[in-house]
């Protein structure tokens, strides 16, 4: 009986972990799928919070709101991505339609 069940309890587990990765996008920008990067076209099957700046979709970083100064402009929110900060921008915190 033990060994019949063995069989389920893999499948089970190779099911849990098949669903927990992600779909693959199109190579369109820049460290895809490794820590944060960015496309220049966000691509349509895209699931997740993302930040607009200058024309490219930023993933993978944080976004900060809040009131914060930089270069004697005032900006109502920023976002962590690389290393260093970008204000300016617009953040999506909800999955791309």
């Amino acid at each position: 009986m033990k060994t019949s069940l063995l069989p389920l309890i893999l499948a089970a587990f190779a099911l849990c972990f098949s669903s927990c990765v992600g779909p693959v996008y199109p190579v369109g920008g820049v460290g895809v799928g490794v820590g944060p990067g960015y496309y220049s076209t966000l691509p349509p099957a895209y699931r997740g919070p993302y930040y607009h700046h200058n024309n490219r979709y930023y993933y993978g970083g944080r976004y900060e709101p809040g009131r914060f100064l930089y270069n004697g402009h005032p900006y109502t929110g920023r976002y962590y991505h690389g290393g260093h900060y970008l204000y300016g921008g617009r953040h999506y915190g909800h999955i791309h339609p």
